[in-house]
């Protein structure tokens, strides 16, 4: 006769909430998004669509019944995470009602992508950190 807890246990993929759950609590505070599990959207397309725009995501997963993906952002980007959703017409099944309520009256403008930043090299990094040295040196003049 099985042990009912190692069927509880290998009934479902329990790992991946685990996993969200404690992204949740280091990232926190976030927000969580759900749309069909059934439509064109998948966990990569979602992925690839917030993190260009600037977006983190995380905890993309599907509901036990394997009708909802679900997915974290963090609060402060959960705004722009929704007008990013609705531009590219990804139908969300919930949002945070804040976010929704605040979208419809104060948004007007649709998402863009945000400027890239300029990226740095460690060894240009350093070279510029002893240039600002040798001006330090050299304004403070001889010993």
């Amino acid at each position: 006769m099985p042990d009912p807890m190692m069927e509880i246990g290998s009934s479902f993929n329990w790992i991946t909430p685990a996993a969200a759950f404690i992204q949740d609590i280091l990232n926190a505070p976030c927000s969580h998004f759900g749309i069909p599990a059934l439509s064109k959207w998948d966990r990569r397309g979602i992925k690839r669509l917030l993190t260009q725009h600037g977006i983190r995501v995380w905890g993309l997963m599907y509901t036990l019944d394997m009708e909802t993906l679900m997915f974290s952002v963090p609060k402060a980007k959960a705004q722009w995470a929704y007008l990013v959703l609705q531009k590219e017409g990804v139908p969300i099944l919930y949002a945070p009602p804040e976010v929704v309520n605040s979208s419809t009256t104060r948004h007007t403008r649709t998402p863009s992508t945000p400027k890239s930043r300029k990226k740095t090299d460690l060894p240009s990094l350093l070279n510029q950190f002893f240039e600002f040295l040798d001006r330090v040196d050299k304004a403070a003049g001889p010993p």
